[in-house]
């Protein structure tokens, strides 16, 4: 792994060297809470240009070992680069698709039109919230349905 990743088998550690240009500080922080379990984890370097990661093995590992634990850090900071980099492209289309949710979960009653803007969205809101359908009697205020019990026995 050369310049990337540095192997010391007397202190059971790994150094990782890591690009921050290539990856962000929240992907690095991200990946590195995958190793919780398995190292401690000690971060330095400049986050502007290069990130070294110390991964000390909290059990003894022979130097292949320390390696795999390296390399595997390295396939967690590509899994969850990949995975900011989707979320980013992704995010426009989650909010249409949780818009769209929210707006057909309202009923047959209201009828939107595709170029609704918010505000009347809103005021239909407000006009429908006066009549609510309730069979079973679940929105009656406690006092209503059963009194204060104090006046009752006071008269």
């Amino acid at each position: 792994m050369g310049e990337f990743l540095k192997v010391n088998e007397q202190e059971n550690y790994v150094l990782a060297s890591i690009n921050s240009k290539i990856y962000s500080l929240d992907v690095i922080y991200t990946a590195a809470y995958v190793f919780l379990e398995k190292a401690y984890l000690i971060f330095d370097g400049d986050p502007k240009k290069e990130v070294l990661v110390k991964l000390t093995a909290k059990r003894k590992c022979s130097w292949e070992e320390l390696e795999i634990l390296g390399k595997d850090f390295f396939n967690e900071l590509i899994n969850y680069g990949f995975h900011k980099k989707q979320s980013e492209q992704n995010k426009q289309i989650k909010q249409i698709i949780l818009q769209r949710a929210l707006l057909t979960n309202l009923g047959d009653e209201i009828k939107l039109e595709e170029d609704l803007n918010e505000l009347e969205f809103l005021k239909i809101l407000e006009e429908d919230s006066g009549e609510i359908e309730d069979p079973e009697g679940i929105a009656i205020p406690w006092e209503e349905k059963y009194g204060n019990k104090k006046k009752k026995n006071s008269n």
